[in-house]
């Protein structure tokens, strides 16, 4: 009887700390990957053909808009590698948005 306690304590530990380890892994998010980002340049809006016509907000950004998507850049390197994957040049970025599935629309020029 007790080794059938002990087995079941010693189960019961297993499944908390395995579950541990699961929430320590979430929260540091996994890397940015080049499925989840998807790069539009601005200079080919598509607006000139059936495509939809580009935000305002990213058609002309403002100042605030290319400083706060730099900094998105600067404190995300998950990001900034993802780019680079794809042969965009950081500079080159003027807008961030995050789509509903999490992943990164990014707008260059």
């Amino acid at each position: 009887m007790k080794k059938a306690i002990a087995l079941a304590a010693l189960i019961s530990a297993s499944a908390f700390a395995a579950g541990a380890s699961a929430q320590t892994m979430d929260m540091q998010g996994p890397a940015t990957s080049t499925a989840g980002v998807t790069v539009v340049d601005v200079t080919n809006d598509p607006s000139s053909g059936n495509g939809s016509r580009l935000p305002q907000s990213v058609s002309n950004p403002s100042p605030d808009v290319i400083q706060n998507a730099q900094a998105e850049l600067q404190s995300d390197p998950g990001l900034a590698d993802a780019l680079a994957m794809q042969n965009v040049e950081l500079a080159n970025v003027i807008a961030i948005q995050t789509a509903a599935d999490g992943g990164k629309v990014v707008y260059i020029r």
